[in-house]
């Protein structure tokens, strides 16, 4: 059974992202969104959020905020440079059986400053 990947709609895709999308050229696009749709895939049937074989071209390694609580597991996921995914895992529970990753938030500039001063300003939502 595929775990459910969502996003966290108040960060994923976030103005910056889409204005560093937007500064690509199309074909330059349409290959990043393929990588993000290729990296939900294999979140979806992943078993581990590192060590699965399935996201090993991704290089996935436990990303920390200070501000955030050790009981959020986040994630960073390195696509074709500068393209980075941080995605939170939750695994299963009561009410979600099957675990949940919950995509968090992607950058194409590498800002991981801005990303965790965003992040950490939506702790309580995560």
């Amino acid at each position: 059974m595929a775990r459910p990947v969502r996003q966290f709609e108040p960060l994923w895709f976030d103005h910056q992202f889409k204005k560093e999308l937007k500064k690509l050229h199309r074909p330059q696009q349409e290959k990043r969104l393929r990588e993000l749709a290729d990296l939900v895939t294999g979140l979806s049937r992943c078993s581990h959020p590192t060590h699965d074989p399935l996201l090993a071209s991704w290089r996935p390694s436990a990303y920390h905020i200070p501000k955030i609580p050790s009981s959020v597991r986040l994630y960073e996921y390195r696509g074709a440079y500068p393209l980075r995914v941080i995605a939170r895992w939750i695994e299963p529970s009561e009410e979600e059986p099957e675990g949940l990753v919950l995509l968090v938030a992607a950058t194409l500039s590498h800002d991981h400053e801005r990303l965790k001063e965003i992040i950490g300003n939506f702790r309580s939502d995560l």
